[in-house]
């Protein structure tokens, strides 16, 4: 995959091209602030990268559409992002087809896809293969599938990142990054391999299997030695509880198993209805119980109220009779000849008339008649209710008796109860004994044929662990990227060594974990970060990634086919640089050897890799010259100095 061309589309539709040589070098010059930064970022942003990293100002400010057009062999793809108005977005248009493919009119701008749509079709055209990256052992970060995403770590190197001693990757700085760079580096190298990770996770999986299966046996061995206990135990209890006769167990092993499963099949006779028709007694005696107490307790009743009135009567009668007593004194004081008609005209003590007769003896003798008379009626009221309290009390005593058996009935049903509820707690303990039966049953007996058994699949997968890792040794992911290494860095000694780069007299080396350079002294190794100069450090990244992209184009890895290096230069000439090509001092010379360097690389691919370089150096030589696809000097800028006049306008 190579750039054709890239842009941006201004607000009214007019669009600014950057045309690009593929399998050449390209080489953008230019003054500072005119643009040729943002050519990186908008790359990188057309191909997938939802984080906007184009500078705001002047590009943001006038565009509307950016957009990038790349080429497979004969295959193109083009990518249309909006300018997003915010830090990330994910919107994008996409459109395939043929060497033909031109870019679209600004009418013809639409959203028809997102950055997932973009990324899936450029893997695809990269022929990126279905390569999971696992993830360290207790690690927390998650599995992924490898894609240009990845790839496009190896593409890009920015202005602050090719002259970093620290970094040596694109985007290194973010510890995500860091880790995805390094976990891919071997499969976009060509070390680990599709068929190789299967043979690691299927080598992954079968050494679990041994592992489960190693753990059984040992704790089928630790139950085995307990197992005896256990199953004495069980065929003791079945026997205590009847399940079992009392001779069971005695006898050889082999029919453990057939006793354990007779304690299983055991039934207890189902008491549920005689149950229900004791409790149904029950109830029936408690209420013929409680109507019972009830009715003698009525009678009580009814004997005490009438034994208290006629307690009550009885002392009415002794004062109405010592009444009576008393008004007969008057037959004692009358004259005898008024005894029988009650003439009250004479004074009963003289015997003499009276002027006027005495009322008081008449009323005294009213008063004793009507005494006598209620004294008469009051014995026969005595004497019916007499007669009533004998005749309840009479009637007490059959519902006593009847009192008396319901309570006997209720002990013998409570009795028939307790058996029953004793009957139910059998049933619950043989329904016990027989999930402890069940769950022995699921362990297994026979544990000396289980462990045999597990034994022999136990060798089975030894067997099958170690030809995996025969296989996995065979072809060693690790083994591999060491010999790739090797070339790479034997490539990178040559490249330093034609840049005149500090310690390149010595072996340089690529390092695939540190992400770095480093350079093998005979007094020890000496890494980026702890060489001096700019220069080195830049020439260090130039080294390293066109050592990288001539493995991947010669080894025809899954990676894009471009290289983009924003200001190379800057370490010889840090401020604003006029034209002086013919200024032949040391500077000029170092400028011209990397030049010269990603020249050569070029031409030895043969047109299978493409290097965009961004910059401010502008050699007079021929080839350089021919290597130039715009000079951006003298008012030409990424953005037009049209489209800021209708701005501002």
């Amino acid at each position: 995959m190579q750039l054709v061309s890239l842009g941006v589309y201004s607000k009214t539709g007019e669009r600014r091209d950057v045309e690009f040589r593929t399998g050449s070098l390209n080489i953008l010059t230019g003054k500072s602030k005119t643009g040729k930064s943002a050519i990186l970022d908008i790359a990188e942003y057309c191909l997938g990268r939802d984080t906007v990293t184009i500078p705001t100002g002047v590009i943001s400010d006038n565009a509307s559409w950016y957009y990038v057009l790349v080429e497979f062999d004969q295959q193109r793809v083009l990518v249309c992002r909006p300018n997003p108005e915010t830090a990330t977005t994910s919107r994008a248009m996409v459109r395939t087809g043929g060497p033909d493919l031109r870019v679209p009119s600004f009418d013809d701008l639409e959203v028809n896809a997102d950055t997932d749509v973009v990324r899936d079709t450029l893997t695809e055209r990269l022929g990126v293969e279905t390569f999971t990256v696992d993830p360290e052992a207790g690690s927390l970060r998650s599995a992924f599938d490898v894609s240009v995403r990845q790839a496009l770590f190896f593409n890009f190197q920015s202005q602050g990142e090719i002259a970093s001693r620290d970094l040596l990757f694109h985007r290194q700085v973010e510890d995500d990054i860091r880790t995805t760079i390094r976990d891919t580096m071997p499969y976009f190298l060509g070390a680990a391999t599709p068929e190789q990770a299967v043979v690691r996770r299927r080598l992954v999986a079968a050494r679990r299997t041994l592992q489960r299966t190693q753990n059984t046996i040992r704790t089928a061995e630790a139950d085995r030695d307990q197992q005896d206990s256990r199953v004495t135990h069980l065929i003791e209890s079945a026997v205590a509880l009847d399940v079992l006769p009392s001779d069971s167990g005695i006898g050889a092993r082999e029919g453990i198993r057939n006793l354990l499963e007779s304690v299983l099949a055991y039934t207890e006779p189902d008491d549920s209805a005689n149950d229900s028709d004791v409790a149904s007694h029950r109830r029936v005696l408690a209420n013929e119980g409680r109507t019972l107490r009830n009715r003698v307790r009525e009678l009580d009743d009814q004997i005490e109220l009438l034994s208290r009135l006629q307690e009550e009567q009885s002392d009415a009668q002794r004062e109405a009779s010592y009444q009576s007593e008393r008004l007969r004194a008057l037959d004692i004081l009358l004259p005898r000849n008024q005894t029988s008609d009650g003439d009250v005209s004479v004074c009963p003590l003289c015997d003499q008339g009276l002027a006027h007769p005495d009322e008081t003896v008449e009323e005294l003798r009213a008063l004793l008649n009507t005494l006598g008379e209620r004294l008469a009626s009051s014995r026969g009221v005595s004497t019916r209710r007499e007669a009533t309290i004998e005749r309840l009390g009479a009637s007490r005593g059959p519902l006593i008796e009847a009192l008396r058996e319901n309570v006997v009935e209720l002990d013998a049903v409570a009795q028939q109860e307790a058996l029953i509820a004793s009957g139910r707690e059998r049933r619950e303990r043989v329904a016990f004994l027989q999930g402890r039966v069940s769950q022995e049953l699921e362990r297994g007996v026979d544990i000396g044929d289980d462990i045999a058994d597990l034994r022999d699949a136990e060798r089975r997968q030894r067997g099958q662990v170690a030809r995996l890792e025969e296989i996995s040794e065979r072809d060693d992911p690790a083994s591999a990227l060491r010999m790739m290494i090797d070339s790479i860095s034997e490539l990178m000694t040559d490249y330093a060594r034609s840049l005149q780069l500090e310690g390149s007299e010595h072996y340089v080396r690529l390092d695939p974990v540190h992400l770095t350079v480093a350079v093998q002294r005979p007094g020890g190794r000496v890494p980026l970060a702890r060489m001096g100069s700019a220069e080195n450090w830049v020439g260090y990244h130039l080294v390293a990634h066109l050592a990288l992209h001539h493995w991947f184009a010669t080894n025809d890895r899954p990676v894009p086919r471009f290289i983009m290096f924003d200001q190379p230069t800057q370490a010889f000439f840090p401020e604003e640089v006029v034209d002086a090509a013919d200024d032949e001092n040391a500077d000029w010379e170092a400028v011209r050897r990397q030049f010269t360097l990603m020249r050569d690389v070029v031409a030895a691919l043969n047109g299978e890799l493409q290097i965009i370089v961004c910059d401010h150096a502008n050699l007079a030589d021929a080839w350089f010259q021919d290597a130039v696809i715009d000079n951006w000097r003298n008012g030409v800028a990424l953005i037009p100095e049209s489209w800021l006049a209708t701005e501002n306008g």
